[in-house]
């Protein structure tokens, strides 16, 4: 290890700073887990023409295309979108292959919405797109293409939610998007909140405008912006369209039928103390409107819902999207609840053609029936969920936490045991403890007992082997729909909850205080004063002026995070929603608020102290609720009395959520962002992107463990970096080197990161990536070295030879079914090259062209230190590693070095038998030839009675009438196959060598010593002496 840590400290200093990151580790590959299961969608849309082909917008994870029905999603935005939320998407009736994506989701959510970058197109399906601009809109809530012509498109653009913007209102462009103008503009707090078009005149559309925005204690829904406006000449001009609408407006939407073009339906945010807000209709195109339906479930929580949409085919059939689902048959009068296999819904799509067939977005992804809602397509196939934190414990393998927005919390494995051909699917995740906004903590020693929380001050125990939760709020006081400064106890949305590491069973939890358990929540103690700004002015009702909202996310002058050091018992920092640190180096008894001078008012959104200094703490600040997207990261060397900004070149619009660094290579650091991940690897003074083959996301949180680079996203789920060994010993030189391998655990498991696809994305399509299961060799080549040949040699400690693999492509390989695959070939290209080690001993020889059922890879390396010998031209290299065991394997070092003993011998003896099947096989069909060319019938009718020797031999040891995968049922098996046999019954995933394994192989290995004698009496004795007369009658001998 003090060799290593120079080894780095070496590499640090003489760091080179490159460009472009991705190109220098094009073959290194995060790997994302999932969960597969879907996150919020917000738009979702199908196609007229095919009835299977569908898009969905998430709000995190991008744009998702299927093309059956949502048996299968995938994603098609990844290589082109800049942002990751999705807010509209429109694709043109007339021409199909027409698409356009606004950017920017328009449920505008306090803590998990993230901006968007305007507007994208693609002409081929979704196959490329080009970005048409309109980037300040950061929001768009609706895209309109007119039915005849797709180059006249409209944009509703909601806007910024945390301030005011002059990007905002009805876009029109004549021109395909080439160019845009603002047709409809309000005020700089008001934003389109819906746009209708007229599909019977398409001159004709409607509007709703919304006043809004979000402060980081309240959100605003309604104000005198707020409006419902008409243009009946293509959006050149509007009107408002208020006869019979309450004057108090707040969030509203608009629906024009399809089926009649004068009956409009609007739902409408008002007062809701008096139930002014309610579905609206109109008769007459909007000239006048009355209210239909006061049902309350209509426009509850109005900011975040408010969707209306009428039936293409049917004038009286309305849907209402809000939590749960409505239609209305009789035209708003009477409504009846559908359900699908999430809640919280937020767009729907009728197909004109079939108002049977819908695609739903919802909080959950989108879903697609056929049935008229009765049944929907699955959401457990889409790896688009969000997540706010992670944290892992020690098993084998090791399992990530955390809490999905709008669902449970999940606990998930890094690794898919016994999947040979998947990955990470849903036998290997399951919830937890706590709800969807959770910090999640437990012994990761002994994760038996997790706490977990939820907004509002909920918190609960989950007993992993009980399958059983207990609550432990401190004090159960139901705090939905008060005043903030009417809670006692005010919680963030995502209220920390951490394990000592220092103290026996102790945990802690915060609100503005800091509370401590250490009998598992039974009791609490508080242990710190409010470390908060604590202003009253800011704690009022989370939302206004016409409807409260008070379900924790608007809680303000909260504690955000708290973190224990790791160095120190009793040291303590906490940040706050509202921009304070505090410290306590005495286990709460005196705190010291050791905020940096001059910060202003802002989210301390993650702490980390520095694994090398006791004494060095770094922050990650955001202010984007404060319409401010600039990166905050600072950095203390000394506990916070001073403190240094290091967000260098992180570009604007990349706010900071986290940063870590990493534990063995100091000033190693990496943040989290909106738009990814950032790496640093000279302590902040310098950044680079550092996304690889991750597309653009919001990254919430990273852990620095097992070696791995963890990532919580804001709407693709979790991913790993399994690659954290050769990150630390990068130095950007160009010169040829080997790097040392990181060691690896044995197991059972299929990867596709085992192959070197340079355009392999780190995704699959219905489970999570599981890490390459072999020794990961990478090596890097100059350019004087890219044209030599190249080895790998892989030795145990007694510098026996396990496996070598070589840069030539083995020309004369014989593919066939039933054989063995081609070796791998080491690829040399200038910069990093990768090579898989799957721990497999050297191949066995094949025997063309017999189908024989069984593996012809070599038996696994058993756990043991070992070492890979590269070799370019005359330039050598070496490194160790080591292969260790399973711990869930319940075997000894013996029982693992009797399996090596036999399966060696195994090989040996078949690479043996094979050789000479091989070269019999050879030599018989060459006989055969000569046979036709010989006139002497004494010499024909020994030629005959050898060739039958010959043939009878190779018919003992092999079946050549089996061809295919199923002949082996037709035909008997011969000898080489029944060994062949016994050599896998030893390979199993755990490789006990049994009785009876040992019994076959005696018996076996007794008859092959007889079939040797055999058969080199033929080769050696009777084929020699033929030869001779061959030779004496002047004919070329067999050989």
């Amino acid at each position: 290890m003090k060799k290593l840590i120079l080894l780095l400290a070496i590499l640090s200093s003489s760091f080179s700073f490159t460009q472009d990151l991705s190109s220098d580790f094009e073959d290194v590959k995060y790997r994302n887990i999932g969960p597969f299961r879907g996150g919020r969608s917000v738009s979702s849309v199908g196609v007229l023409d095919n009835p299977q082909t569908y898009y969905m917008g998430t709000v995190g994870g991008g744009l998702w295309k299927t093309i059956n029905a949502g048996s299968e999603w995938f994603n098609i935005s990844d290589d082109y979108f800049k942002t990751s939320s999705v807010g509209a998407i429109a694709v043109a009736e007339s021409n199909s292959k027409i698409i356009y994506v606004g950017m920017g989701e328009h449920a505008p959510r306090g803590v998990t919405t993230s901006y968007g970058d305007g507007v994208y197109k693609s002409t081929d399906a979704g196959k490329t797109w080009k970005h048409l601009g309109l980037e300040k809109t950061q929001q768009i809530s609706r895209i309109v293409v007119h039915p005849e012509n797709p180059d006249i498109v409209y944009i509703a653009a909601q806007g910024a939610i945390n301030g005011p913007t002059k990007e905002r209102g009805i876009y029109k462009s004549i021109d395909g998007g080439d160019s845009w103008k603002n047709v409809l503009f309000v005020n700089e707090l008001s934003g389109a909140a819906e746009l209708s078009l007229d599909y019977n005149d398409p001159k004709v559309l409607y509007a709703a405008m919304w006043e809004h925005q979000r402060l980081p204690w309240k959100v605003i829904s309604g104000g005198e912006g707020s409006g419902l406006y008409k243009s009946i000449d293509g959006g050149d001009s509007w009107f408002k369209i208020h006869n019979g609408l309450p004057k108090e407006m707040g969030k509203m939407a608009i629906a024009v039928s399809r089926a009649n073009s004068n009956k409009v339906y609007a739902l409408i945010e008002s007062d809701s103390n008096k139930r002014l807000g309610g579905l609206f209709i109109s008769n007459n195109a909007g000239k006048s409107w009355n209210k239909i339906s006061g049902f309350a479930e209509l426009t509850s929580r109005a900011w975040y819902y408010i969707e209306v949409f009428a039936d293409p085919n049917d004038e009286n059939t309305v849907y209402v999207m809000s939590a749960r689902a409505y239609r209305s048959i009789d035209g708003g009068k009477n409504w009846e609840r559908f359900y699908s296999g999430h809640g919280d819904y937020q767009d729907l799509w009728i197909n004109p053609n079939n108002s049977k067939n819908m695609i739903i977005s919802d909080d959950g992804g989108g879903e697609i029936t056929f049935d008229y809602g009765k049944t929907w397509s699955s959401l457990y196939n889409m790896p688009t969920a969000q997540f706010y934190r992670v944290n892992v414990d020690n098993e084998f393998p090791y399992n990530l936490y955390g809490g999905q927005q709008d669902n449970s919390t999940v606990k998930i494995a890094s690794i898919g045991f016994g999947s040979r051909q998947g990955g990470i699917n849903d036998k290997h995740w399951s919830a937890s403890a706590g709800g969807e906004s959770a910090f999640l903590a437990f012994d990761p020693d002994d994760p038996s007992i997790v706490m977990g929380g939820s907004y509002l001050g909920s918190i609960n125990i989950y007993d992993t082997k009980a399958k059983a939760r207990t609550k432990v709020m401190i004090e159960p006081i139901n705090y939905i729909g008060k005043a903030s400064r009417d809670m006692k106890y005010r919680f963030n949305w995502n209220a920390p909850v951490i394990w000592s590491k220092h103290e026996k069973n102790t945990f802690y939890h915060a609100a503005q205080h800091l509370f401590k358990t250490q009998d598992f929540g039974r009791s609490w103690t508080v242990v710190s004063p409010d470390l908060t700004r604590d202003e009253d002015e800011k704690q009022g009702y989370g939302g206004g002026p016409y409807t409260n909202e008070a379900v924790g996310a608007e809680n303000y002058g909260t504690i955000s995070y708290v973190i224990e050091s790791p160095h120190e018992p009793n040291t303590i920092y906490t940040g706050s929603d509202d921009g304070l640190v505090h410290l306590t180096q005495d286990g709460g008894k005196t705190w010291n608020n050791i905020t940096p001078k001059n910060l202003k008012e802002t989210i301390i959104n993650a702490i980390d102290v520095s694994p090398h200094n006791k004494g060095t703490v770094y922050i990650a600040t955001t202010r984007y609720k404060f319409n401010d997207k600039t990166p905050g990261l600072y950095k203390s060397t000394n506990y916070g009395k001073t403190w240094k900004e290091i967000s260098g070149n992180i570009p604007y619009g990349a706010y900071t959520r986290v940063i870590r660094e990493d534990n063995v290579r100091k000033d190693l650091l990496f943040a989290g962002t909106e738009l990814g991940v950032y790496i640093s690897f000279n302590g902040g003074k310098e950044w680079e992107k550092f996304n690889l083959n991750m597309p653009s996301l919001a990254v919430t949180d990273l852990m620095i463990k097992h070696d791995d680079l963890i990532i919580a996203t804001q709407g693709r789920s979790f991913w790993i970096l399994d690659d954290m060994g050769l990150i630390r010993q990068y130095d950007g030189s160009n010169e040829t080197a080997l790097f040392k391998p990181e060691n690896l655990i044995k197991g059972n498991w299929y990867s596709q990161l085992n192959s070197n696809n340079k355009g392999f994305d780190g995704t699959s399509s219905h489970s999570g990536v599981n890490p390459a299961n072999g020794i990961v060799v990478y090596y890097s080549i100059n350019k004087d070295d890219v044209d030599k040949d190249i080895r790998i040699q892989i030795r145990d400690e007694k510098d026996r030879l396990i496996r070598e693999i070589n840069s030539d492509l083995d020309r004369g390989f014989i593919s066939y079914n039933g054989g063995p695959s081609r070796e791998p070939v080491l690829s040399n290209n200038i910069g990093l090259n990768r090579f898989v080690w799957n721990t497999r001993h050297t191949s066995l020889p094949g025997l063309p062209y017999a189908y024989i059922e069984g593996s012809f890879g070599g038996h696994k390396a058993i756990p043991g230190k070992y070492k890979v010998n590269l070799m370019i031209g005359n330039k050598n290299f070496s490194s160790d590693f080591e292969i260790k065991s399973n711990p869930n394997y319940k075997i000894t070092r013996e029982e693992y070095s009797e399996f090596d003993k036999h399966a060696s011998h195994m090989e040996s003896q078949f690479t043996e038998m094979a050789d000479y099947v091989n070269k019999n096989k050879d030599l018989l069909d060459r006989l055969s030839i000569v046979l036709k060319r010989i006139d002497d019938r004494d010499l024909i009718r020994k030629g005959r009675g050898l060739y039958k020797k010959m043939k009878d031999w190779d018919e003992k040891m092999m079946q050549r009438k089996s061809l295919a995968y199923d002949d082996v049922e037709n035909f008997p098996n011969k000898f080489i196959a029944d060994y062949l046999f016994i050599l896998d019954e030893m390979k199993g995933d755990i490789p006990i060598v049994t009785n009876g394994v040992i019994n076959s192989m005696k018996r076996l290995d007794e008859k092959w010593m007889s079939l040797k004698d055999e058969i080199v009496q033929i080769l050696n004795q009777d084929l020699k002496s033929y030869n001779k007369e061959l030779w004496a009658n002047g004919i070329g001998a067999v050989n």
